[in-house]
């Protein structure tokens, strides 16, 4: 009894041989998809720590700025103190409440542009974090679409339909194009 091969047997034995074209081709596309992901998690990383490192400069710098502005509103009230003090003092002793009244009045100055320069730093840091979680957004979408791709790449490899890989490259395509837009705004 002789055994007859079909076209289709022909072509699963070819395959197996010669290694099915298209499921090498998704290798490599998911290869080179994997390993711009690890890229672009590390970059994601490197930003969000950045932004937060920022952002909490900014916090830290905002309390400085606060606590400036208590000891400007202390200083107000001793001096407060002392303008009622001067007017109910004796006459002799109003010349040194007028230079209390003074001394608090220099102080207020000081402490105020400390305090300014403070609040300027603070929308410096906030800047400099906002700055750093636009590309980080921008990070976060490209590895969505590389995500996405890489899963109908895994389809691909299971149903063999090349619509479905070229769909997977698009995916690809568009997660690159995201990315390359990301590292143009560091």
């Amino acid at each position: 009894m002789s055994h007859e091969h079909g076209p289709h047997d022909h072509l699963v034995e070819h395959a197996a041989h010669a290694g099915d074209p298209l499921s090498r081709w998704v290798a490599v596309f998911t290869a080179i998809l994997a390993a711009l992901s690890g890229l672009l998690h590390y970059e994601e990383g490197v930003l969000q720590t950045q932004a937060l490192i920022y952002k909490n400069d900014a916090v830290l710098l905002q309390s400085k700025a606060s606590d400036q502005w208590n000891y400007y509103q202390a200083q107000s009230s001793k001096g407060h103190l002392m303008e009622l003090a001067a007017e109910l003092a004796p006459t002799q002793r109003q010349d040194f409440y007028r230079d209390q009244i003074k001394k608090y009045e220099d102080r207020k100055k000081d402490i105020a542009a400390k305090a300014h320069d403070l609040e300027k730093q603070v929308d410096e840091a906030n800047h400099h974090s906002e700055s750093k979680e636009h590309p980080q957004h921008l990070f976060g979408q490209a590895l969505a679409w590389l995500s996405v791709a890489i899963s109908l790449a895994a389809i691909t490899s299971l149903t063999g339909s090349r619509k479905l890989f070229v769909l997977a490259g698009l995916m690809g395509a568009a997660g690159i194009g995201v990315s390359v837009f990301a590292f143009l705004h560091l």
